[in-house]
């Protein structure tokens, strides 16, 4: 399936995802969804929930997606913030442009928290983020899924060695997601602010009667609102 890029949007299998602020959205950041009537709609992060309260969830992840950096353009790649990727042997991302994409042979990888382990963390422990997303009502949303940059090597070390080793850990503000096995061994990335390349939203689609508990959630994707 080909992926495309814009400024504005990662499209991939159909389903495209916010490119605006994603430079300020982490896994789980939540806030108001912004909707400029001369731009387009991007998540406004109000905070985020606790790095702790994800190392027992079951964060999973997308196999690695190849681009064709050629047919990128700098207008293109271009949202408004210093782009970043992983590399072999750094926990911590560094910066790239489209020179740099193109020799490091950059893949997009997704790393997501399903619907229901989301709804459950939100109602059993993140409360404070749970009653800020009550507060803010229907413009309320928290990012599910969140794109990254890794060097071609890495992200096949990732998706190859993920579903059978990974763990998760808390840094303080960051998470932590490791991978150990094959010809690379052990490898850990650190998921922060600065990271993320392009994302995906849930919002509430029902809320209990006195509004102290979610319901039902529903996916967000540029474009749907």
């Amino acid at each position: 399936m080909t992926a495309r890029i814009t400024n504005r949007f990662f499209e991939y299998e159909g389903k495209k995802y916010f490119r605006t602020n994603a430079h300020q959205i982490e896994l789980c950041t939540h806030g108001e969804m912004k909707k400029p009537i001369t731009g387009p709609n991007y998540l406004s992060p109000e905070g985020k929930i606790a790095r702790r309260h994800l190392e027992n969830r079951p964060i999973k992840m997308t196999p690695p997606v190849y681009i064709e950096w050629r047919s990128v353009t700098e207008a293109d790649l271009d949202a408004g913030a210093k782009l970043r990727f992983f590399q072999l042997g750094r926990d911590h991302d560094v910066a790239f442009d489209l020179k740099t994409a193109e020799e490091a042979k950059l893949e997009l990888v997704s790393f997501y928290i399903n619907e229901g382990p989301l709804k459950r963390c939100l109602n059993q422990d993140a409360n404070a983020v749970r009653k800020a997303m009550a507060s803010e009502g229907s413009d309320a949303r928290i990012a599910s899924k969140i794109w990254v940059c890794m060097e071609g090597q890495l992200a096949r070390h990732f998706g190859a060695q993920f579903d059978t080793s990974h763990s998760v850990s808390a840094f303080d503000s960051e998470l932590g997601i490791t991978v150990s096995g094959g010809k690379q061994g052990e490898q850990t990335i650190r998921l922060g602010e600065g990271s993320t390349f392009a994302y995906m939203l849930h919002k509430v689609k029902q809320w209990s009667k006195g509004k102290d508990e979610i319901e039902d959630m529903e996916d967000d994707y540029f474009g749907l609102g």
